[in-house]
């Protein structure tokens, strides 16, 4: 009898961590789109991340108003954080919030195909200040969201990469191919810049934006997928400047 209650709780042990693990899958375990009737698009993938600095000497982050937010970052720094649009410096992130009128620094060796988005103007906010992240309605969620160019698609759209579907992720597990638009930048009109926190992808899909493979993708119009990728976008929007 002793050996049977054992054995029928272990069962419940293997099961419940079972839920668990599913539960934690899920993220990323959503079923595969039905193409058929779907708006088609031709992207190029490209990602962006959370540059790690720390303080330098050389080049102020200012505010929209050219105010110091009291951190100074060594150029390659300061022009990593402008092409990646966020730095985080001594536990603290601060994001683009937009250009200024004079430029701060150089930014062209660092990215010599990128003069026309003018790196070097960039003004930056602090990701909990109500104008930056915090006052978004969507966050950031790593390997899902995507920026894509003011205008091209509005915030809300979920887009299908077929080509992204079973990539594997940095934990280990497979994506599922679903992607969310929450953010903007200076990009193509058909790039899709894919947000990745702290760890990039090694993915054969993702090139500069400029150049690499053209895949397709697709619009999704379910709205239980939609429904839940927003809830999760919804949620990140305040703990993005807290993690």
């Amino acid at each position: 009898m002793l050996r049977s209650a054992i054995q029928l709780c272990c069962v419940l042990l293997i099961a419940i961590a079972a839920m668990a693990t599913a539960r934690a899958d899920d993220t990323f375990g959503l079923p595969a789109a039905k193409l058929n009737g779907l708006q088609k698009r031709s992207v190029r993938l490209s990602e962006y991340s959370i540059v790690i600095a720390k303080p330098g000497l050389g080049v102020p982050l200012l505010d929209l108003y050219d105010r110091p937010l009291g951190i100074m970052l060594s150029h390659d720094d300061f022009c990593a954080a402008s092409l990646q649009g966020t730095v985080q410096v001594q536990g603290i992130r601060y994001m683009v919030a937009g250009k200024g009128m004079t430029t701060l620094a150089d930014c062209s060796d660092d990215c010599p195909n990128c003069d026309s988005f003018a790196l070097g103007e960039s003004r930056f906010l602090r990701a909990d200040h109500p104008d930056a992240l915090a006052g978004r309605t969507y966050g950031l969620v790593a390997y899902r969201t995507v920026a894509v160019r003011d205008g091209v698609l509005p915030a809300g759209t979920v887009l299908y990469i077929p080509a992204a579907r079973g990539l594997r992720l940095p934990n280990g597990r497979r994506h599922d191919g679903y992607f969310f638009v929450a953010d903007t930048g200076a990009l193509n009109n058909n790039q899709l810049d894919l947000y990745t926190g702290i760890r990039k992808l090694n993915w054969w899909i993702i090139g500069s934006g400029r150049s690499g493979k053209t895949v397709p993708a697709y619009i999704v119009n379910d709205r239980a997928i939609a429904a839940k990728l927003k809830a999760e976008h919804i949620a990140a929007t305040r703990s993005f400047a807290a993690e």
